[in-house]
């Protein structure tokens, strides 16, 4: 075969792997731009941040999910619960059978619980005062309950607590669970 055939031949070769790659790049290019909103001048929504995602997407924050989070006070007014949420992680904690709680970073948000939201609690935040229950087993309480005695622990302990939230379709709290945590 003369050269100038395998020259010519390669030159086809690389010129449509080069077209095959520009167009690749531009769907990626594209498509990136679709999904990121790139135009409306809005950054895509933090799934974990309420906020940003009624801000951009008009919706309840967090209705019809399930959050795990840290609570930093509550409080009742007008006849509702009202929980001041950060989301957080769990991990379970071996050694103890426990979960270990990782604080999220980034402002609180204010939640308000539906009025018939069931409340389940564990130790510390229920205290060691239910007979018959282990610390780990979760009790049901009144919301009015819940207010009292998260406002009684001492700011270490409460800041270290977990809380498993289900949010109902208009985003308020259908259940709250506690952690475990000795």
């Amino acid at each position: 075969m003369p050269a100038t055939s395998v020259t010519s031949a390669t030159s086809v070769v690389s010129a449509s792997r080069r077209r095959a790659a520009v167009r690749l790049l531009s769907v990626v290019a594209f498509g990136s731009l679709a999904l990121t909103g790139c135009g409306e001048g809005k950054e895509p929504a933090d799934p974990t941040d309420p906020t940003a995602v009624a801000a951009s997407t008009g919706k309840t924050p967090w209705a019809g999910t399930k959050q795990f989070v840290t609570v930093d006070k509550v409080w009742a007014e007008g006849g509702l619960t009202y929980l001041s949420v950060r989301p957080a992680e769990k991990k379970v904690n071996t050694q103890f059978d426990t979960w270990e709680i990782i604080p999220g970073t980034g402002a609180f948000t204010t939640v308000t619980m539906a009025k018939d939201a069931r409340v389940l609690l564990t130790a510390p935040v229920r205290g060691d005062d239910a007979s018959g229950a282990g610390r780990g087993e979760p009790l049901p309480a009144s919301q009015a309950e819940f207010v009292t005695l998260l406002t009684q622990l001492d700011a270490g302990t409460a800041a270290g607590v977990g809380y498993d939230l289900s949010f109902d379709g208009q985003g308020r709290v259908a259940k709250l669970q506690s952690q475990y945590r000795p």
